[in-house]
C-alpha cells in the first residue's frame, strides 16, 4: 500500500541566527566563541519554549522555531532581540507563516524557505517578517511593525512584501526623528531621494522604497554581476531621512564622493552624501568596472 499523504498546517516559523559569527571565532578564539555560541543558542532555546513554540532544529550558529501562533513568534523575536545585549553580540531573525509538513525533527515546504530567506536579508540585530505573517498580528504587535520593500526570492513569480519588527524604544525613537525630519524641510512634501544606477538598471529609493538589497544572488533588489561581488553583499536602507550603505560582505565596499578620500566599508555602516560610485567587493577605477553603481542623492 502507499503511503497516506502528509498533512499540511500552517505555521509561524522563525529563523535566527547570531551575525557575523566569523568574526567572533577569530576575535576571542575557538574555544570561548563555541563555549559563548551554545550558551546563547542555549537561552534561544529556552525562549521559543517559554512563548509557546517548539525548537525544530539547531542550524550552526542559529535555530528554527515553529510557532501555532503568529503573535507568539514576534514575542519570542523581541525577547532574543532583548537578550541579544546581555552576550555582546547580534542577531538576525526572519519570521514567516505558511503551511508546512511535518517530518521527523524538520518541517518541509515552501514556507521553510522564504523564512530562511528572510533571515538572511535581515541586518544584524533585526527581525524581518513577511506580510503573511504581519497579517495575523494583534493590533499591539501590528503598530511595532514597518514595510521596508517588496524582495524578489527564488522561484516566486509575485515579490515577498517584507517587514520590519521593532522594539517600542525604536518605535518612539522613529516618530521623534520623522518630526525632526519634517521640521528641517521647507515644505510638508519635501522628501529625499536616492538615485541608483548600474548598467541600465535604475532604482530610484525613498519613503516608498525604503530597502534595497544589493550582491550577486539573482533575488537581489539590484543584481551585481561581478565575480568580486558577495551573493548578499550589502543593503542600503532609508533611515531617520538619510540612507545608510551596510556592508555584509567578505571583500568589502569601496565608496568613492565628490573629491573626499575613498570610504572602505567592511561589516560596517556609513550614511550616503551627495553623489558618487561604489564598488562592491574591489576598489573603484570608473562606472564601467561590473562591480561598481553610481548613486546620486537629493531633496525632491
Amino acid at each position: 500500500m502507499s503511503a497516506l499523504p502528509a498533512l499540511e498546517k500552517p505555521l509561524a516559523l522563525l529563523f535566527v541566527d547570531i551575525a557575523d559569527s566569523t568574526m567572533l571565532y577569530e576575535r576571542i578564539g575557538n574555544v570561548t566563541a563555541a563555549t559563548l555560541t551554545q550558551r546563547v543558542l542555549a537561552h534561544l532555546r529556552q525562549l521559543v519554549t517559554a512563548h509557546g513554540g517548539a525548537v525544530i532544529k539547531s542550524l550552526g550558529d542559529g535555530l528554527l522555531g515553529a510557532f501555532p501562533a503568529a503573535d507568539d513568534s514576534v514575542r519570542a523575536a523581541l525577547a532574543m532581540m532583548a537578550a541579544q545585549e546581555d552576550y555582546g553580540l547580534r542577531l538576525r531573525i526572519g519570521i514567516h507563516h505558511g503551511p508546512v509538513i511535518e517530518g521527523i525533527g524538520d518541517l518541509y515546504g515552501d514556507a521553510c524557505n522564504v523564512a530562511a530567506r528572510v533571515q538572511q536579508i535581515a541586518r544584524p540585530g533585526e527581525i524581518l517578517a513577511t506580510e503573511a505573517l504581519i497579517g495575523g498580528l494583534a493590533p499591539d504587535l501590528l503598530a511595532l511593525t514597518k514595510l521596508l520593500s517588496n524582495v524578489a526570492m527564488k522561484g516566486k513569480a509575485i515579490p515577498i512584501r517584507v517587514h520590519q519588527i521593532r522594539t517600542t524604544a525604536e518605535v518612539d525613537e522613529a516618530q521623534d526623528s520623522t518630526t525632526l525630519g519634517y521640521s528641517a524641510h521647507t515644505g510638508a512634501n519635501a522628501m529625499l531621494t536616492l538615485h541608483l544606477s548600474y548598467r541600465g538598471q535604475d532604482i530610484l529609493m525613498s519613503r516608498a522604497l525604503p530597502r534595497v538589497t544589493i550582491g550577486r544572488e539573482e533575488s537581489s533588489g539590484l543584481r551585481i554581476a561581478s565575480r568580486q561581488t558577495s551573493r548578499q553583499h550589502a543593503v542600503i536602507d532609508f533611515s531617520r531621512e538619510s540612507f545608510i550603505l551596510t556592508d555584509h560582505s567578505t571583500n568589502g565596499s569601496f565608496i568613492r564622493s565628490g573629491g573626499s578620500p575613498p570610504v572602505v566599508l567592511r561589516r560596517d555602516s556609513t550614511k550616503l552624501v551627495g553623489s558618487g560610485l561604489i564598488g562592491f567587493g574591489a576598489e573603484v577605477r570608473d562606472e564601467g568596472q561590473d562591480h561598481v553603481i553610481a548613486f546620486r542623492g537629493e531633496l525632491a
